[in-house]
């Protein structure tokens, strides 16, 4: 992302990024904001229809509720029986399960359902709450068309119960055993997924766009079913703090002469082999894409370095939009694209887990979007000739 400052003094930390429609992209950077913010906190997005005036007020907002975190950032926070308070404990506590997960996790899911219960429900009484009070609180977030985020939010607050449950914090145990017992609406499962179609589209337009990286990431995703993350890589702060540091793909060492990637998966730490020149759309994307000798493998050439998650969100947006592939079609759909595209051309959900490297084909499944029809054709032409 392209860091231009503001120059207002109302806005502390706000800084966008201009697109080449001449508009902007808002942000709030926490290490602008405030002089010692640690590293690990991520820069937020605003929302894009914010006037100037909601802008400044979200700004310093922000950066008021950062203030006194940074001050106290050596010592342990004082739990005083409020949701907020809680959080700030679960944040602190290195021992705490936010800890435990990878960096892109905790930006993507954690962090973001922190915040709306910070934001919506933090000045409350843990010790006062009511099964009422979480249904109405679901219900409302799920109303402003965030149904996802509103699961999500409901997760990270049993999550902090727990933890304080564990903690022996005061009205944590009996209000984690209240939301043990509720049931909330899940979102519906997705049903979209990336074609052969779409994706070659996509290979094709990103080497016209002079952005070729984009191409071979989703030809590699689709035709290997790798996730993106394992693909590109990631960057995140080192475990002591200070500079975020990346870690992916790289070459010689997961990519050898004869084009045989060899990696174990972030999620599961599978073993994976896969020959790269036995895909199609992996060679099509090569005409446009140079792999290097040494080095990563995944470039974003806007920099010259290896993507971060939203620059590569931004720029595969702007190259699905040009080839004219449908806008509720996202990058995390190529991966539902390859077991899909998989089950339909083998009838076998084992061989489309297993190129996925899912632990069980229940999760398989869920990849899986097809209708089932040419699987059905295949079963049936198979009992036919049984029969015969």
């Amino acid at each position: 992302m392209e860091r231009k400052i503001g120059m207002r003094n109302d806005r502390p930390g706000y800084q966008y990024r201009a697109k080449k429609d001449g508009t902007r992209v808002h942000y709030w950077n926490p290490q602008r904001a405030v002089k010692g913010a640690s590293s690990a906190l991520s820069i937020i997005r605003l929302p894009d229809d914010f006037t100037e005036e909601q802008i400044s007020a979200e700004c310093q907002r922000l950066t008021k509720q950062l203030r006194p975190e940074v001050r106290n950032s050596g010592n342990a926070p004082t739990f005083d029986g409020t949701i907020s308070s809680l959080i700030k404990c679960y944040r602190h506590d290195k021992t705490s399960t936010l800890h435990g997960v990878k960096h892109s996790t905790r930006i993507r899911d954690y962090e973001p359902s922190l915040r709306i219960l910070e934001k919506n429900v933090g000045d409350r009484d843990i010790n006062a709450l009511r099964a009422s009070d979480f249904t109405r609180w679901f219900n409302g977030w799920r109303k402003k068309g965030k149904h996802r985020r509103a699961t999500g939010a409901i997760k990270l607050l049993r999550l902090i119960l727990s933890y304080g449950a564990g903690e022996r914090l005061r009205g944590c145990k009996d209000a984690r055993a209240i939301l043990a017992d509720m049931r909330f609406e899940q979102p519906a499962p997705r049903d979209v997924f990336m074609t052969y179609e779409q994706c070659l589209a996509i290979v094709k337009k990103s080497a016209e766009l002079k952005c070729p990286s984009i191409g071979f990431v989703e030809a590699v995703k689709f035709e290997t079913a790798l996730r993106r993350i394992d693909v590109i890589g990631e960057w995140a702060p080192s475990e002591e703090g200070g500079p975020f540091k990346w870690a992916g793909l790289t070459a010689p060492r997961d990519l050898s002469r004869d084009m045989i990637l060899s990696i174990k998966t972030s999620k599961t730490g599978a073993p994976v082999a896969r020959d790269l020149k036995s895909y199609p759309l992996v060679v099509e994307a090569l005409k446009a894409y140079s792999l290097p000798d040494i080095g990563p493998l995944v470039i974003d050439e806007d920099y010259g370095k290896p993507y971060w998650e939203n620059r590569y969100a931004t720029k595969f947006r702007a190259v699905r939009d040009a080839a004219g592939v449908p806008d509720n079609v996202w990058s995390m759909d190529t991966r539902a694209g390859a077991v899909s595209e998989t089950v339909e051309a083998t009838g076998s959900i084992e061989m489309a887990s297993d190129l996925a490297t899912h632990t069980t084909t229940k999760m398989t499944k869920k990849y899986s979007r097809g209708d089932g029809l040419e699987t059905s054709r295949k079963i049936a032409e198979a009992r036919n000739a049984k029969r015969k």
